[in-house]
C-alpha cells in the first residue's frame, strides 16, 4: 500500500503484447504541429553577420590572407611586370608587339603611365 492506495498490477506483464500494440498504431504528428516546431526552431537559431559568413566561405583568416596576397601580387604584376615578360596575347596571335611608348591610358586622365609617374615622383 502506497499513499493510502492499493496497487493492483497483474503478476505477469506481457511486454511483447504491449510492444506489438504500440507498433500497430504508431502516433503521427500533424503537419501544422511540425510547421510550428520548425518555425520556432528557426526563430531561435543565431544569425551570423554577413562578414562572418563570407570569412567562413573563403576558409577563415588563412584563406582570406591567401586571397589578399594573391590579389596584391596579381595587381603588382599587372601594373609593373618584369622586364622579360612576354605578353600572353602574343602566343595566341591576338595582339601585336607594342613598343613601350604606345602604352594605353591606364590612369583615366589622358596621361600615359610614364607621364603620371614622372609627375608624381
Amino acid at each position: 500500500m502506497h499513499w493510502g492506495m492499493m496497487m493492483t498490477q497483474p503478476d505477469r506483464f506481457d511486454l511483447e503484447a504491449a510492444l506489438e500494440t504500440a507498433r500497430a498504431a504508431p502516433p503521427h504528428m500533424s503537419a501544422a504541429l511540425a510547421a510550428r516546431i520548425g518555425d520556432d526552431a528557426l526563430h531561435y537559431l543565431p544569425r551570423e553577420r554577413l562578414w562572418r559568413r563570407i570569412l567562413a566561405a573563403v576558409g577563415g583568416p588563412a584563406g582570406l590572407g591567401g586571397l589578399v596576397t594573391a590579389t596584391v601580387a596579381g595587381f603588382w604584376l599587372g601594373v609593373a611586370p618584369p622586364a622579360q615578360t612576354v605578353d600572353p596575347l602574343l602566343f595566341f596571335g591576338t595582339a601585336d608587339a607594342v613598343a613601350e611608348e604606345d602604352m594605353t591610358d591606364l590612369t583615366g586622365s589622358g596621361w600615359t603611365v610614364f607621364e603620371f609617374a614622372s609627375e608624381e615622383g
